[in-house]
């Protein structure tokens, strides 16, 4: 009882770090973003260009399908990279573990570079299977690479770093072999939330609500990996099946970004580490707070660049 009584201030102590942290670069970016409107658009006409921009204002159509889907991008990419991180992390017990050090963005982007140049059928009915199948090629790649060392945090970083490379190296090769072809790929590998309409939205917004339910169904099996291996299936479970799970959510939602704005860096490691950080030392908490935090972070850089 005591215990318990101790850890009840702790617990709130905890939360207010975690609202502070997500509510102090959310506030900085709100502010910025309503400071650049404000020189964009007089706020008078901000709720008629948003819901019926006049088609003859080149001002009206810049804030309804430019800068308004870009913010709406910047914390929606955000908040799906901070959830890829925070699961990533937990399934491989790494906190280095993220889409980009072990390979998973390389492999979207060089899969959608080689799509674009040999094979642009494949991009009708959009990127994002491209996107998933280089992603999936290239974490695979990294497992196969860490096997023999009993996929231990470091063999799987290392793996990463090498498969991040070889996969970037392609990629660089391709751009650079088709240069004519290639300068709004390259602009766009580099990762850019500029935007000309609402498709990016559109795509990432599902993906994202998706991503989170299946992260919260598998909050309790992925739970029990805190466990040794042997200690989880014990109680019936399947750990290899618990971690490939966990894994599809991680890396479709890392290549879904790639797919939207290019390779974005740090996000999806920063995120988990911050909200642990702050306070959120269970799994819960920070598939809570890790998308929150991400997509504050993402929007308020995107604000002060």
């Amino acid at each position: 009882m005591i215990a318990q009584a101790m850890s009840l201030p702790r617990q709130r102590d905890g939360i207010g770090a975690l609202i502070l942290l997500v509510a102090v670069p959310a506030g900085l970016a709100l502010m910025l973003t309503v400071f650049d409107l404000i020189h964009v658009l007089p706020t008078h006409l901000w709720w008629q260009a948003l819901t019926a921009p006049d088609t003859s204002d080149p001002v009206q159509l810049l804030y309804r399908y430019a800068f308004l889907p870009r913010v709406a991008v910047s914390v929606l990419a955000g908040a799906a990279l901070g959830l890829a991180g925070v699961v990533m992390q937990h399934v491989l017990r790494n906190p280095l573990a993220e889409p980009t050090t072990i390979g998973t963005n390389a492999g979207a982007s060089l899969a959608l570079a080689a799509a674009t140049l040999y094979a642009p059928w494949l991009l009708e009915g959009g990127r994002e299977g491209v996107a998933l199948a280089g992603g999936a090629l290239a974490t695979s790649a990294v497992f196969a690479l860490a096997r023999g060392r009993s996929f231990s945090p470091v063999s799987i970083i290392i793996a990463g770093l090498v498969v991040s490379l070889t996969f970037g190296s392609a990629g660089a090769l391709l751009m650079a072999l088709n240069r004519e072809y290639t300068e709004e790929l390259f602009i766009w590998q580099s990762g850019s939330l500029v935007q000309n309409g609402d498709a990016a939205v559109v795509a990432l917004a599902p993906w994202l609500l998706a991503g989170i339910c299946a992260a919260f169904l598998l909050w309790r099996p992925l739970r029990l990996l805190d466990l040794s291996d042997d200690g989880a299936a014990s109680l019936g479970t399947r750990p290899a099946v618990i971690r490939l799970a966990g894994m599809a959510v991680a890396v479709s939602l890392g290549a879904l970004v790639v797919a939207e704005v290019g390779v974005i860096g740090f996000v999806a490691l920063a995120a988990p580490a911050l909200a642990r950080l702050a306070g959120a030392r269970t799994l819960g908490r920070r598939l809570v707070w890790s998308p929150l935090v991400g997509g504050a972070l993402l929007w308020l850089t995107d604000r002060l660049v």
